[in-house]
């Protein structure tokens, strides 16, 4: 299972490989850089049960997120 763990490129946080549309972004990154579908997240313990992100966010992310409000 541990090779199917990454390490997203943009916030850092680990995520399931096959959980992402893209190599070396985790499903929120890809959503919010490129408009990929992102996961329907579930957060239990704080990280997401289907993609295994845990909320990071780069300042880059966050700066989209709050133009885009």
């Amino acid at each position: 299972m541990e090779k199917d763990i990454g390490i997203c490129d943009e916030c850092g946080s680990k995520y399931l490989l096959p959980a992402s549309k893209m190599k070396g972004l985790c499903p929120e990154c890809s959503h919010i850089l490129y408009g990929y579908e992102n996961c329907s997240h579930v957060f239990k313990d704080g990280r997401c049960e289907k993609c295994l992100w845990d909320g990071s966010e780069s300042a880059f992310i966050k700066n989209i997120k709050e133009n885009e409000r």
